[in-house]
């Protein structure tokens, strides 16, 4: 008896045992946080490609370049589309302002496995390079090419954050005329960016009544006296150079020293560098001389901040040239990532046909040939006292 006692007593423990275990289970189960139960996020890395010029010519406006690129990456990287984060690797690479070199850049940008392009720096390098980066369906964000036809070529991963040089060009006129020159010689260097801007500047001139006279050179010339022969000889009130600072500033040293220095000296944003001071001759040479540059600064709500940073890293007493640009090429970049929770070249160039992006130069988008559409006018400086200020006459 007393073992059948016994014996329901253990079975009942048991039971009860049992279901205190199941029970403390249940319960701790229900407490589980949620965020344990969720799926983790991805995390990868992405490789982006600023293509610029970081020797020859233009070594200061590819530096500007790379700068405005690096700071981007170091505010947006990483980021998280869908349920990935992406950290972007950075690799600049140097096409040394060269054509050639640069369709052997983009080869080499498509062979690393870039998913996406800051560049090509010039005009002509842009050229070079958009078949070989369209071939591989990489979209390829220029902050400085403006030659205007660049976006009409159907290349459809083209985009650019800088203004076409039909509007600049136009602009660049107008200042002309609305100084009231007359006579006016407009001079280019026979490269892709310098031809197609003069071009629209002698249209704009000539559809204003101004009698213009056009000049041509070559990039690397350094003799410019049957050029400036020939300004003399036309009586010519103001000379427009197309081109970029190098040439630019030794035309100008050898306008002075040729007796022209009374002769309004002009150009786009090709001269628009520090060193074409040092280029001309010196301060007394380059003073008073005045040019257009893309976007109005001034207009940029974000344009401060951005060049006080920019001088903190690189100890330079301003932003570069288009360094602005390049920073927003990258957070345009970075938004189409995230609303297309993808990194495929296809779906990244759709999503940046599609966005409207506020940066340090405003809210602007790009329109259907890959240009950008913002509201904000064409800038103008002067030298003063060895550098470039904004012109406010």
């Amino acid at each position: 008896m007393k073992k059948k006692i016994l014996l329901a007593l253990f079975l009942c423990l048991t039971l009860i045992l049992t279901l205190a275990v199941a029970g403390c289970a249940k319960k701790e189960e229900a407490e589980t946080p949620a965020e344990e139960t969720t799926e983790a996020m991805e995390k990868e890395e992405i490789l982006i490609v600023n293509h610029t010029s970081l020797t020859g010519g233009l070594a200061d406006y590819g530096f500007a370049a790379q700068e405005g690129v690096k700071l981007a990456v170091e505010k947006f990287s990483p980021f998280t589309a869908g349920n990935v984060e992406y950290t972007i690797k950075l690799v600049n690479l140097d096409d040394k302002g060269d054509s050639a070199e640069a369709a052997v850049t983009a080869q080499n940008a498509v062979d690393m496995g870039a998913v996406a392009v800051i560049g090509c720096l010039t005009s002509g390098n842009t050229n070079a390079a958009m078949p070989i980066y369209d071939k591989a369906n990489i979209p390829m964000l220029s902050p400085s090419a403006t030659r205007p036809d660049l976006t009409e070529l159907g290349h459809g991963n083209f985009f650019r954050t800088c203004i076409r040089d039909d509007v600049q060009g136009n602009a660049l006129g107008t200042w002309v005329v609305d100084l009231d020159y007359k006579k006016v010689t407009v001079m280019d260097d026979r490269g892709d960016y310098a031809v197609a801007f003069a071009d629209v500047v002698e249209e704009t001139l000539k559809a204003a009544g101004v009698e213009v006279q056009r000049e041509h050179c070559q990039e690397g010339d350094t003799d410019f006296s049957a050029q400036i022969n020939n300004i003399k000889n036309n009586d010519s009130e103001a000379v427009i150079f197309t081109g970029y600072h190098r040439e630019g500033g030794l035309l100008r040293k050898q306008m002075v020293e040729n007796g022209l220095k009374d002769i309004q000296y002009m150009g786009g944003d090709g001269i628009k560098s520090a060193e074409i001071v040092n280029e001309a001759g010196g301060k007394e040479n380059a003073e008073g001389t005045l040019c257009t540059f893309g976007l109005s600064q001034a207009d940029m709500p974000g344009y401060e901040e951005f060049k006080t940073a920019y001088i903190k890293d690189t100890n330079k007493e301003g932003a570069g040239p288009y360094s602005e640009n390049a920073y927003d090429a990258v957070g345009i970049l970075v938004e189409a990532i995230k609303k297309a929770e993808s990194t495929n070249g296809t779906d990244i160039i759709e999503a940046l046909h599609s966005i409207k992006y506020t940066g340090i130069m405003g809210t602007f988008n790009f329109n259907e040939k890959g240009d950008i559409e913002i509201g904000s006018a064409v800038s103008k400086f002067i030298i003063k006292d060895g550098s470039w200020v904004p012109y406010t006459q």
